[in-house]
């Protein structure tokens, strides 16, 4: 019986860091580096001019934004331009707002976002010649 409970003990030990050790594996593989001052910033197909193109033509603003007068103040994207220039990790920046404000806003953040999102892919990022994941942040102009 004791023998069995020492197998039975190291098999459970064994399945135990196994398990682990894939765990590790799996979170190793997302923790990877993300500039935020690259050599060479990200840059949107056709640059900047396309870039204001694009967001014109894929963010939908509510009615109730052009109704009432929000105060948003600045509205900013902030995402990660991966090194093969796919977008992830899209977040919207505001300054505080009410509880009425954000609830209005509600559709036109999640505009903002699912048009970030289907962007194409950018040109990345380079650190020492070599294509890098870089945050990038992205001012939204509201013009009503």
């Amino acid at each position: 019986m004791k023998t069995y409970n020492k197998w039975l003990t190291m098999t459970v030990l064994i399945a135990g860091l196994l398990g682990t050790a894939s765990v590790d594996t799996m979170a190793q593989s997302r923790l990877t580096k993300v500039y935020t001052v690259p050599e060479r910033e990200p840059e949107f197909p056709g640059g900047k001019a396309a870039l204001s193109r694009y967001l014109a033509a894929t963010i939908k603003v509510p009615g109730s934004l052009t109704r009432n007068s929000y105060n948003t103040g600045p509205i900013s994207a902030r995402f990660i331009v991966d090194a093969d220039g796919s977008v992830r990790d899209v977040r919207i920046l505001t300054k505080t707002l009410d509880n009425k404000t954000k609830k209005s806003l509600q559709g036109f953040m999640a505009s903002i976002i699912t048009s970030v999102e289907q962007m194409p892919r950018w040109r990345p990022g380079e650190v020492d010649g070599r294509p890098v994941p870089v945050f990038y942040t992205l001012p939204i102009e509201v013009t009503l």
